[in-house]
């Protein structure tokens, strides 16, 4: 039969339908899809399916800028972390607390899927899984300060900073292509309109403003030169311009991992003004710093058994007591809870058996069994019911006597180390220490000149002075890690050093076992000692918090905090007559602190010496210092008899500013001398590294002129062009920093002529 001319025309265009809609489900499934985890995921498969910046996490938070719900967190089979349920609202900003290892890095790290920290044989790496609701507001711009630095940065400190704010940067090059435009203008009323938003836009965004915020923030955190480049800077010192980087960028909600920890008192001080006054966003800090933790107005803890207690509108002062009523409120609870519970019991045992009272006693039976499963009967946690948590226990071995020969006299003189003869403190260009930034140079650099020290048992010595004036240069000296440029180093016989540096524990091996590191670092060297048993090693640990497991564990398994920990164990286990510290409060925790400062404080009996570098005020106040050596600003030494006193203090947060909303305080730079050494190091090799520049321009400028060919070949090829013009770009964006680099070199070899 013959089908009707209508019902024919329907079948074919629904036959059309269909083919175009299978079509479109192919080329659908065919494309590349983004691999994250979702906020529900239990695992993550690989490092490269995860967002860090959080967009994996992006959903409806509820109003809030970050939610958690029913989150749990565990690594290799073992719970972390479980039943969180937290809102971090708009703007507010909260305290992340909690005992080193309990995982309150681990826990910013689920947040944002951050896997990409770890290394790919990190032994944490396949074991991390992630369970419940995660969620990051759709709208919130995410700020977090990772461990890392900005090593790789020719640009000044300042341009590196200024890059953070990518509003003005975009409204300067948008306000500049529109005056460039009104220049050749055949249109100027219009021209002139976009110009008026273009300049509306740049105000707005706060570009007039630019260069004295970014002057001011850099300042507060002790930068003294902010034309110097940032691959010139230790890692310490890039970490804070990373630092400077997100705060000036402004997130809706930034997550700070131990923000203090490479910086000094005074720069402490002004971040916690600048954070107590900040209304940018919320904010998530993790630290052990008091000062900032009292910045923030809620705590979040993360307690022993791996939940979260949270803590609403209170500083970290409040907090510490709002905790203890909770412990006497819970253990009061449980005796009572307890107490009927045992009535009930008592009355089970007497009346069971009797045939007139068995109901009643059934009845008291089932009364208990309720009260268990709702808890009531459960004992209050270690972390609630001991307010005054775990207390580190550090001991020190008594010193090894001297015996003589750094006096210059055969017999004892109890000097233990010297620096004599005109000793002269800085970098040598034959210093072939990795870590030095002078040891390309041609010629020496000296911070400190015509050294006298002697180090006598007994005295307990506190190095002051200005940021780059070459306190920890010194101590490496001392050590004998640095070499004098001139005069003498001079050792007692029996000089046994112990170091403790800020850096120790980055220096740790990650696949090695924590207890096996102090063991060896007991037993071997010149001064180890073989009859050091594991034992004696796993006591030192366990009295420092590292029990049980924890102890056996490989580095990389441990938080940052336990691995300062196994770092203090080594310096605290091998005897030593002379201790040497910089700046132990940066990784250690404030329990950490006041054991070590405690038993500094009743060490070595008049035996031992101690050399330290610190800004923590409360730390120095509790050692107690015999001496104060004062760096001057001539590349001196002021060598006192006295202890610290509050001047020196003031003196310390003087060598940058206090935080000030009085834009016309007074402020007296102090001189960055290691900054000038490095500035005459640039400007004596300028004359080679111009030749390498300009080689390297001619290269890319001939890459560039080939690009051009290529564009004008492929005219009709919009994806080629696309290529071809980001790679110009990215040309011509290297070709603008080396001709940077060459016209600052040309400046350095200048004012070097003029100052010769």
């Amino acid at each position: 039969r013959r089908v009707p001319k209508r019902r024919r025309l329907s079948t074919i265009l629904l036959v059309l339908v269909i083919v175009f809609f299978a079509a479109v489900e192919a080329f659908v499934s065919f494309q590349p899809r983004p691999q994250r985890c979702s906020a529900t995921s239990s695992t993550a498969s690989s490092v490269d399916d995860v967002d860090v910046v959080g967009e994996g996490r992006r959903g409806d938070a509820k109003g809030a800028a970050l939610r958690l719900v029913d989150v749990a967190v565990s690594r290799g089979g073992s719970t972390l972390l479980s039943n969180i349920d937290w809102r971090v609202e708009p703007k507010s900003k909260w305290g992340l607390v909690g005992a080193n290892g309990c995982g309150k890095s681990t826990l910013l790290r689920a947040i944002l899927n951050d896997l990409e920290s770890l290394d790919k044989d990190d032994a944490l790496n396949d074991f991390l899984d992630i369970d419940g609701g995660i969620t990051i507001g759709t709208k919130q711009q995410v700020g977090y300060l990772k461990q890392t630095a900005v090593s790789g940065s020719t640009l000044s400190v300042f341009d590196e900073a200024a890059l953070a704010m990518k509003e003005v940067v975009a409204a300067r090059t948008a306000l500049r292509r529109a005056e460039d435009t009104l220049a050749s203008s055949t249109d100027i009323d219009h021209d002139l309109n976009v110009l008026d938003a273009a300049t509306a836009r740049y105000e707005r965004v706060g570009g007039y403003r630019q260069e004295q915020e970014i002057a001011t923030l850099l300042k507060g955190l002790g930068f003294t030169n902010t034309t110097q480049t940032c691959d010139e800077l230790s890692g310490g010192w890039q970490m804070r311009v990373s630092f400077a980087k997100l705060l000036l960028s402004k997130p809706s909600l930034a997550l700070l991992d131990e923000p203090s920890n490479h910086l000094d008192r005074s720069a402490r001080a002004w971040l916690a003004s600048y954070l107590k006054q900040y209304d940018g966003g919320a904010m998530v800090l993790v630290t052990h710093d008091i000062e900032l933790l009292n910045a923030c107005e809620h705590i979040a803890e993360i307690t022993s058994g791996g939940s979260l207690q949270v803590y609403k509108s209170c500083t970290y002062d409040q907090y510490l007591a709002l905790k203890k009523e909770r412990a006497l409120a819970a253990a009061s609870a449980y005796g009572k809870n307890k107490e009927k519970a045992d009535k009930l019991q008592d009355f089970v045992d007497r009346w069971g058996a009797s045939a007139t009272k068995a109901k009643a006693a059934q009845s008291r039976v089932k009364e208990i069994e309720k009260m268990r499963a709702q808890g009531l009967l459960d004992p209050p946690s270690t972390e609630v019911s001991d307010v005054e948590h775990f207390k580190p226990r550090i001991q020190l071995s008594d010193p090894p006597p001297p015996q003589g020969g750094a006096g210059g006299t055969d017999g004892d003189d109890g000097i233990l180390l010297s620096l004599r003869n005109g000793a002269s403190v800085g970098y040598s260009s034959l210093d072939d220490d990795s870590n030095s930034n002078y040891n390309t140079a041609d010629e020496d650099v000296s911070l400190i000149s015509n050294v006298e020290l002697d180090i006598k048992q007994g005295m307990k010595i506190l190095i002051r002075g200005p940021n780059g004036a070459g306190k920890t240069t010194l101590l490496d000296t001392l050590r004998g890690k640095l070499p004098l440029l001139a005069g003498d180093r001079v050792e007692d016989r029996n000089l046994k050093l112990g170091v403790f540096t800020q850096d120790l524990a980055q220096e740790l091996d990650p696949k090695r076992r924590a207890v096996d590191l102090v063991l060896d670092h007991a037993r071997l060297g010149n001064d180890g000692n073989f009859r050091v048993s594991d034992q004696d090693a796993r006591n030192v640990l366990g009295g420092l918090g590292l029990q049980g497991d924890k102890a056996l564990r490989v580095v990389g398994q441990l938080s940052g905090g336990e691995k300062a920990r196994v770092a203090l164990a080594m310096f605290a286990l091998k005897p030593s007559n002379l201790y040497l510290l910089d700046e132990v409060s940066n990784h250690l925790d404030v329990k950490c602190v006041e054991a070590l400062s405690e038993v500094l404080s009743d060490w070595g009996e008049n035996k031992g010496s101690i050399v330290v570098i610190s800004h923590d005020k409360s730390f120095c106040e509790q050692v107690g210092f015999t001496h104060v050596l004062t760096i001057t600003d001539e590349g001196g030494l002021l060598f006192e008899q006295r202890d610290a006193d509050d001047d020196d203090w003031d003196a310390s947060v003087s060598t940058y500013q206090k935080f000030s909303s009085d834009e016309e305080s007074s402020f007296t730079a102090v001189v960055d001398k290691e900054a000038q050494a490095k500035r005459r190091k640039r400007a004596f090799n300028a004359p080679k590294r111009i030749p390498k520049i300009e080689s390297l321009l001619e290269r890319k400028e001939d890459q560039i002129a080939l690009l051009d060919k290529d564009m004008l070949a492929n005219g009709s090829d919009v994806g080629k062009l696309v290529d071809l013009s980001e790679k110009k770009q990215g040309l011509e964006a290297e070709v603008a920093e080396l001709m940077e680099e060459w016209e600052e070199l040309e400046s350095l070899m200048a004012e070097s002529a003029v100052s010769s």
